[in-house]
């Protein structure tokens, strides 16, 4: 995998795994279209591959909790920068219905709910999740700040609301 020159590539794949790792502590299991994290006996179509509305390819999303049916979007990292502004790409995509009927949790982790600006005060990340609100979009938005056990607050409690 290519790295760019913020390191994002890299920073996406810790975050993964920490998410990983949590996600496993409750006893389940996160498939994702890297190699190792999705069973080699199941078929990838269909479970986190979905078809583009814009052209002829398809979308993977982050990872897949096949235990409760659950497509995951993820985004973590300490800095701000481009994936904010793909962000707002993925908004579109739930307004297009891409994700079909599956629940989809869209995942902040790191420092992206901080503000990016010192100027407006603004975090992409909280308007990302202001907009799915105003727009009653389809996804359930966590900012599951990492802290220093590795732990994600707000993670359980959106993958068990009724606990």
């Amino acid at each position: 995998m290519t790295t760019h020159n913020h390191n994002a590539a890299t920073t996406g794949i810790k975050g993964e795994e920490l998410l990983r790792i949590n996600i496993e502590s409750y006893g389940l299991s996160l498939w994702s279209k890297h190699k190792g994290h999705f069973p080699e006996d199941k078929e990838r179509r269909g479970l986190i591959e979905f078809p583009s509305p814009y052209d002829n390819g398809t979308f993977n999303s982050d990872g897949y909790i096949p235990e409760l049916d659950i497509v995951v979007e993820y985004k973590y990292g300490t800095k701000h920068g481009t994936t904010e502004e793909k962000i707002f790409f993925d908004l579109q995509k739930i307004r297009d219905g891409v994700y079909g009927q599956k629940k989809l949790i869209y995942i902040f982790a790191g420092t992206v709910e901080n503000p990016s600006s010192t100027v407006t005060n603004r975090c992409w990340a909280r308007t990302f999740e202001q907009i799915a609100k105003k727009e009653n979009l389809p996804v359930t938005v966590i900012f599951a700040r990492l802290q220093e056990d590795g732990s994600m607050p707000g993670l359980k409690e959106a993958l068990f609301p009724s606990e």
